[in-house]
This record gives structure tokens, C-alpha cells and sequence, in this order.
């Protein structure tokens, strides 16, 4: 079983907070959503009345995390089935809402029922790294949001703006990101640790904030 093998993974209680919580102690989900949290503050915006999308939900770690932070509507979104099964055993109650499919131009009927939802956040509370999500499908997310909605999320540096990593290159990230960045309102950038490797040496990451503009309808 690979740490990638996330159906295998989520059929076993217990076994993703074990392998990448307690051993490699992966932090992305408090970290974003703290800086979330403090968005929702400096932009005198009352958590219980927003509406967020958990975007990667796997098997609820985001979900309780927003709910902590008081948000008054999560809806989760996995392509993986065994992560909305494994979200109602493991932490059932922090979803209103669990989609599960996986975005792209062949999957328009999921993306109106995201249209539904009427969302005034999303956020990805797990580091996007090369491969990860592509960025097209991140783009059809953001493009739910109305001006003024808010979007937290962290990747690995290789994929920010100015990458000279080839692979960063290639996802089309770099590229995405900047022009990103150019048409929203940056709240909040941090550094951190996203997770150890298994070798023990830190896997870094950059957490964004963001709020939608004019400029971005």
C-alpha cells in the first residue's frame, strides 16, 4: 500500500490520521484554515453564515476544522468514493453536503450542483503538489465564486509564480497562480511545514488567502 493509495487507506480507520498525523505530522488543514479563519475576522465576515467548500475533503480532517472555526455550511468534495464513506464513519456531522466525482469538461452536472451550493469560500486544506490537482479543475471552483468570496490554499513553492522547477513548470501552475494573484485581492501568504517526508526532512509549503474582485468576474 502506497501513501497515494487513498482507497485502500480510507477502508482502514484510523489509518490516514496514523500514517500522515501522528507519523509525518502533516499540518495543512490547521494551518489554512486558520488563515481562513483570521480572513473571516479582518474582513468582518461571520463564520456561521458563510458557506465553504471543502475541495480534497477525503475523509473529513478539513471538515472538522471548519466546523471548529464556526462555519455555518461545509460541503465536501472527493473524486475518491471510499473518502465520502469513510467521512460519514470517521467524523459524521461535518458535512451538510459530500459530492464525489472529479471535475473536468466531462463533468458538468457536478459542477452545477456546486453552482447550487451557492458558496461564499473554497478551500483546499491539503498542499497541492505536482500532480495533485490540476489546475483547470481549482479554476472551475473559483469561477463558483461571487465577488467578494474568498479562496485558502497552499502548494508546494515549486508550483508558485517565478518556479524555475521543470516539473512546477509544466503543471501549468506557476502561470495559473500569477495570473490568479493579478486579478484577486491577496489577504494572507504564510510559510510552513506541510509535512515531514518519510525520510524525516520537512516538506514545505506556501498557504494563500485570497478574496475575489471585480476584476475577476
Amino acid at each position: 500500500m502506497g501513501f497515494h493509495d487513498y482507497a485502500a487507506i480510507y477502508a482502514v480507520p484510523g489509518l490516514y490520521e496514523r500514517v500522515f498525523y501522528t507519523e509525518l505530522g502533516m499540518r495543512s488543514a490547521e494551518v489554512v484554515a486558520g488563515l481562513y479563519a483570521q480572513a473571516l475576522t479582518e474582513q468582518g465576515l461571520d463564520p456561521a453564515e458563510q458557506r465553504v467548500l471543502d475541495f480534497g475533503a477525503g475523509n473529513g480532517i478539513g471538515g472538522t476544522e471548519l466546523r471548529d472555526i464556526g462555519v455555518g455550511y461545509v460541503a465536501g468534495l472527493d473524486l475518491e468514493p471510499e473518502a465520502q464513506t469513510a467521512a460519514a464513519r470517521d467524523r459524521p456531522g461535518a458535512y451538510d453536503h459530500y459530492l464525489v466525482g472529479e471535475l473536468g469538461a466531462t463533468q458538468s452536472a457536478l459542477l452545477s450542483d456546486l453552482g447550487e451550493l451557492r458558496l461564499t469560500a473554497m478551500l483546499a486544506l491539503s498542499a497541492i503538489g505536482v500532480g495533485h490537482v490540476p489546475p483547470d479543475a481549482l479554476a472551475e471552483v473559483l469561477a463558483l465564486l461571487d465577488v467578494g468570496g474568498l479562496f485558502a490554499f497552499a502548494v508546494t513553492p515549486s508550483l508558485l509564480p517565478g518556479s524555475e522547477d521543470t516539473e512546477g513548470q509544466a503543471s501549468g501552475y506557476p502561470d495559473f497562480l500569477a495570473d490568479l494573484l493579478d486579478r484577486t485581492d491577496e489577504l494572507a501568504r504564510a510559510e510552513y511545514v506541510h509535512r515531514r517526508y518519510a525520510d524525516g526532512s520537512d516538506h514545505p509549503a506556501v498557504a494563500l488567502v485570497g478574496r475575489v474582485t471585480d476584476a475577476q468576474r
